[in-house]
């Protein structure tokens, strides 16, 4: 009878032990889940405000935009008939967000559908996506060409 009782408190310590992992493991996702979204939040401001820059120098004379920001994020066109961002439709426009490791069934353009700044611009001439470096060495030129508006990466 001894055996058994034992065995029965060891059974009842893993579980104990095996609970109270899982109850950590899920703080820890907890606490990982706030800091990305305010990273997330943070970075999106810095879209938003970016693409305003942008539509400003668009409006204006255009020109030049020096740090375009959130770092790590990228510029991308989506024009004429590629599949687009929900925010884009039917309009060719350019947008700021994550870039998806492979751009397999569009997934780009639903990348840009969350946690992005996106600007319509009727006339955009398509170009290559550009990677925002650390903050304030990403450059951009802004120009007519052809009757549409360019951007691009000043190295």
């Amino acid at each position: 009878m001894g055996m058994k009782k034992r065995g029965m408190l060891l059974t009842e310590e893993t579980l104990k032990i095996i609970i109270a992992v899982i109850g950590i493991a899920i703080l820890v996702y907890l606490l990982v889940s706030l800091f990305y979204s305010g990273v997330n939040t943070k970075k999106e401001r810095e879209a938003r405000a970016s693409i305003e820059t942008i539509s400003e120098i668009i409006d204006s004379t255009l020109g030049d935009f020096r740090g375009v920001q959130p770092y790590g994020w990228y510029l991308f066109s989506f024009v004429g008939e590629e599949k687009k961002p929900d925010l884009c439709t039917e309009k060719n426009c350019v947008c700021i967000c994550r870039k998806v490791v492979a751009d397999v069934f569009n997934r780009q353009a639903k990348q840009c559908n969350k946690n992005t700044a996106c600007l319509a611009v009727s006339n955009l001439v398509g170009f290559e996506p550009i990677k925002i470096e650390r903050k304030g060495l990403t450059n951009i030129k802004i120009s007519k060409t052809n009757g549409g508006i360019a951007i691009t990466e000043i190295p």
